[in-house]
């Protein structure tokens, strides 16, 4: 091997020494700024990172010999996927070398904390004996409401299981037969927070679950219950779980992630004796580290020897595809995330239907994209193309592929349907001769839009009044109207319009739209 790969973290020296016996050159430069990185960058091969160094557009503009980045652990918030994408750059991951790692560290939290560990060490440490001020509680018979089903949650739901925990959870995406073999009960969000004694969280933080746990899920729950954050910071509002402790409500929380990292003075957990706090170790263990480095280091030789890494994360991990499948790839992602935001109930079964020419193809990477682009709405970014099936089976969601073999209108189109307990919804698209992917259909309504950047889409009354509406609301709040996109049912007497905006709509923009009347369903889609 002749690659050369930079070490940007600090790393175990056994994913070091792999490399270096499969005849790699390695140097290893930690602590280096964004200009230190882009000066040197080019003279790399592939670059080896933690959770420190952040891989920018202006690093890889300079990458002119760069293939790969590693990520030594799950999270890819620090690497700019996209513009990796742009440049041809593969991104891999560890995203199950840190979980049990991370499982455990969030059970000894919540025992920490309901027993005083801390505080009670504090406390003998000053010479004190105070037995009674230390009186904790028992995990047994307790209810624990966990928010998101994923490996971690998974694996604390067996360990409160174990301690003779009651298991509840809210998870919008899990099956309800999957749960049950778990012996898990799922609820809506609101009557988890309701009915636990301990809440603790296992979600990535997207635009969904930022602040997930706020002042309003915090008064439904029970007076002196806890909440445990072993996930990402900022799904839980600090600002709220503070007043709560100050006014007796909480008995207490522990949270090993905070909105602002390093932990900053300002932070309202700070003054509070009643929580027990960590600075991001849930995966700081020697086995969780050197597990994540090893399993990189082997996916970089892979890479090399021209074979697929499992924890490929963007799209050139497809090697062996032809070019002119990467365009349909492409799309069958844009609509597994549109057909996602689209959706808001639990989904049992996804069928993807290839429509033409397309249908003539290899189209099991197409179908996995379509999986992953789902996916990633749910559990982020660390959604491979590798691990996208396993992914959707742990979840219970079953899906099928079948062909056509024409549409009247196109060459070839790919249609995804999803069906809940509420019914079916679906998705159609295409790619035109310009090579670029365009939806061309949302449920029973013919459109033509470019599926990019925020899209708000309104399923309304086929009336006069609507589209004016729009125009006026959006323009008060100083949202441009990119592009517009009308369909229309005769049966059903409804439109669906199509709005591109330049920017985000909030939540009390869209209250305005719908507050006027004769809208059906607005959503606000996002597909970077």
């Amino acid at each position: 091997m002749n690659e050369k790969i930079l070490v940007a973290d600090e790393v175990s020296s056994l994913g070091i020494r792999r490399l270096e016996s499969a005849g790699f050159q390695v140097d290893i430069k930690t602590g280096l700024t964004e200009d230190e990185l882009s000066e040197i960058i080019v003279d790399y091969n592939a670059i080896i990172i933690r959770s420190s160094t952040r891989i920018t557009q202006k690093v890889l503009s300079n990458a002119k010999n760069l293939k790969i980045i590693g990520r030594a652990g799950v999270g890819v918030d620090n690497i700019n996927v996209e513009a990796a994408t742009k440049y041809g750059v593969v991104v891999i991951n560890s995203p199950e070398g840190n979980i049990i790692s991370a499982a455990e560290h969030t059970f000894g939290l919540i025992i920490s904390l309901l027993r005083n560990i801390p505080q009670s060490d504090r406390s003998v440490r000053s010479l004190e004996w105070k037995r009674n001020k230390f009186t904790g509680h028992e995990l047994y018979r307790k209810t624990i409401g966990i928010v998101g089903l994923g490996k971690v949650g998974s694996n604390v739901a067996k360990y409160s299981k174990a301690f003779g925990m009651k298991v509840i959870a809210f998870d919008p995406y899990i099956s309800f037969d999957r749960a049950k073999e778990m012996g898990i009960s799922l609820m809506s969000l609101d009557d988890v927070f309701k009915e636990a004694d301990v809440i603790t969280v296992h979600v990535p933080k997207t635009k969904e679950t930022y602040h997930l746990v706020n002042k309003e899920r915090i008064s439904l729950m029970k007076k002196g219950s806890y909440i445990v954050n072993a996930a990402r910071g900022g799904v839980v509002d600090e600002a709220a779980v503070a007043d709560a402790l100050k006014s007796g409500h909480l008995a207490g929380v522990a949270s090993d992630v905070f909105e602002v990292e390093p932990i900053a003075n300002d932070n309202p957990y700070i003054s509070i004796d009643n929580t027990v706090l960590t600075p991001h170790i849930g995966a700081a263990t020697k086995e969780a580290q050197v597990n994540v480095i090893l399993d990189v280091v082997e996916q970089v030789i892979a890479f090399f020897e021209g074979r697929v890494p499992h924890g490929a994360v963007n799209l050139p991990a497809f090697r062996g595809v032809s070019d002119d499948l990467l365009p349909w790839i492409d799309l069958a992602e844009r609509l597994g995330k549109f057909i996602k935001d689209m959706v808001s109930q639990r989904v049992n079964k996804i069928e993807i239907i290839y429509y033409g020419d397309i249908a003539k193809k290899n189209i099991n990477p197409v179908s996995v994209s379509v999986l992953k682009g789902y996916l990633i709405k749910i559990k982020g970014n660390y959604v491979s193309f590798v691990n996208a099936l396993p992914l959707a089976n742990d979840l219970g969601i079953k899906y099928t592929e079948s062909k056509e073999s024409e549409d009247v209108d196109f060459k070839s189109v790919i249609t995804v349907k999803v069906i809940t307990d509420s019914g079916v919804r679906s998705v159609s698209g295409t790619i035109l001769s310009d090579q670029k992917p365009r939806i061309i259909g949302i449920d029973d309504y013919r459109v033509d839009t470019f599926p990019e950047g925020y899209l708000l889409i309104s399923r309304h009354k086929d009336k006069p009044g609507i589209i004016g509406r729009f125009g006026t609301v959006l323009g008060e709040n100083k949202i441009n109207i990119a592009g517009m996109q009308l369909g229309r049912n005769s049966k059903s007497g409804l439109a669906v319009m199509i709005l591109s905006v330049d920017s985000e709509v909030h939540d009390s923009v869209l209250e305005s739209l719908i507050s006027g009347g004769d809208i059906e369903e607005l959503r606000l889609i996002y597909l970077s």
